[in-house]
């Protein structure tokens, strides 16, 4: 299991590397009043008892809070910084450690409150402030307060036009609550404080935001979007399949197939996303252009989900010929495919193929315990029956694709 992570001056650590921090910030302070009482004049300075022995209560209620801390006792851990604290106020650190497990736990108005009191210190360090801004926006996300995390992350970047994490935050904030121009505006000025391509990404905003004005019946905006989107990655084929799609709505079937072709040529691993469109609007752009289409596809490359909706049209308008042909393809590919079996068996007993169709549902019983999800996604493995461009687990554009079967 990794690590828990938290966020300290704007970077990414691990809770462990924090305590060691934490430890380390301990010794220091701890070396430098020794060296201190070791090089000062008895009598120069007269020691206030009770501050002293106040600080040096902090000071082991906050060791106590680490050690409950590496054993993963967040409650005691809590009582002993905030022991610390109570004790004595000036350690900005303790704050920041308190306000994280307050957040980690859910209790976020009281985590909100410490980066708060943080803020509102007189004189305090331009780094710690930034840093407290930058917690309260994580504060705010995890509330569900999003309106506010965006103020405050854009707060950090006010201060600090550099802030990569503030900026990352804003970004995600942005995809959240589908503000896409906002989340398209935000991402490209990531991509100029790291370096980084993220115009894939880019494209998908603008393509979200095309299929939202298509909703709404706005389909110049819509295409101006869905434009947009191919201008930023000629790669996007969300941004092809809805073009066609507009293209269809307007009354334009020919470009409307001319841009599925396109869509096709680029992603033929997605092709059945094409083939499935193609087929709704069949009677729209005319049995001979649609019967053109489907046979230009090469069917002996084809993925297994695009040979299925194939198999399904061509039984559909009563060619099982050619329907079992598919078939046969798709489950070659992919013995696992309980759709084809499935479709196989209802094929046959439409034929009055009692026995052929027996064995088709013989093959698919075999199979029906299997693990069967249509589609997963290359970067963290998460598996579905449904494809999104986007990952529901982690989150990444583009890396859900059809499942290979494991055999």
């Amino acid at each position: 299991m990794n690590a828990p992570l938290t966020i300290v001056w704007g970077q990414p650590v691990t809770v462990e590397l924090l305590l060691i921090v934490c430890l380390l910030f301990l010794a220091a302070l701890a070396l430098g009043w020794g060296l201190g009482r070791l090089s000062r004049p008895s009598r120069a300075y007269p020691v206030n008892k009770a501050q002293a022995q106040a600080k040096d209560a902090s000071q082991d209620a906050f060791r106590r809070g680490l050690t409950h801390l590496m054993a993963d006792h967040t409650d005691q851990a809590i009582e002993e910084f905030t022991r610390a604290v109570t004790l004595n106020s000036d350690t900005v650190e303790t704050y920041v450690v308190l306000g994280n497990l307050f957040r980690q736990k859910g209790e976020i108005e009281r985590a909100v409150r410490i980066r708060q009191s943080i803020i509102a210190r007189p004189n305090l360090q331009q780094s710690v402030r930034l840093q407290a801004l930058f917690d309260l926006g994580l504060d705010y996300r995890k509330g569900g307060l999003f309106n506010r995390a965006v103020e405050s992350f854009q707060e950090v970047l006010a201060l600090d036009g550099h802030h990569v994490e503030a900026c990352r935050q804003t970004v995600s904030l942005y995809e959240e609550v589908r503000e896409w121009e906002k989340a398209f505006e935000a991402a490209r000025r990531l991509d100029k404080l790291t370096g980084q391509d993220s115009r894939a990404v880019l494209a998908h905003y603008k393509t979200e935001l095309g299929k939202e004005f298509m909703a709404a019946g706005q389909l110049e905006r819509a295409e101006e979007s869905l434009d947009q989107a191919i201008s930023v990655h000629k790669g996007c084929l969300d941004a092809y399949l809805h073009l066609g799609d507009l293209e269809l709505a307007r009354g334009r079937a020919r470009r409307a197939l001319n841009v599925w072709r396109k869509a096709v040529r680029l992603e033929p691993m997605h092709a059945h996303l094409v083939v499935n469109r193609v087929t709704a609007a069949e009677e729209q752009l005319g049995e001979r252009a649609a019967s053109a289409f489907f046979e230009e596809l090469d069917t002996e490359q084809a993925e297994v989900t695009t040979l299925l909706a194939l198999a399904e049209r061509y039984h559909r308008i009563h060619q099982d010929d050619k329907a079992m042909e598919m078939l046969s393809l798709a489950v070659k590919k992919d013995p696992t495919q309980l759709s084809a079996h499935r479709l196989r068996g209802e094929i046959l007993l439409d034929q009055g193929r009692r026995e052929p169709a027996l064995n088709a549902y013989a093959e698919l019983l075999k199979h029906v315990e299997g693990d069967w999800a249509s589609y997963q996604c290359g970067h963290c493995g998460y598996i579905s029956h449904q494809l999104t461009w986007k990952c529901p687990r982690c989150h990444q554009w583009d890396s859900m694709a059809p499942r290979r079967p494991s055999f």
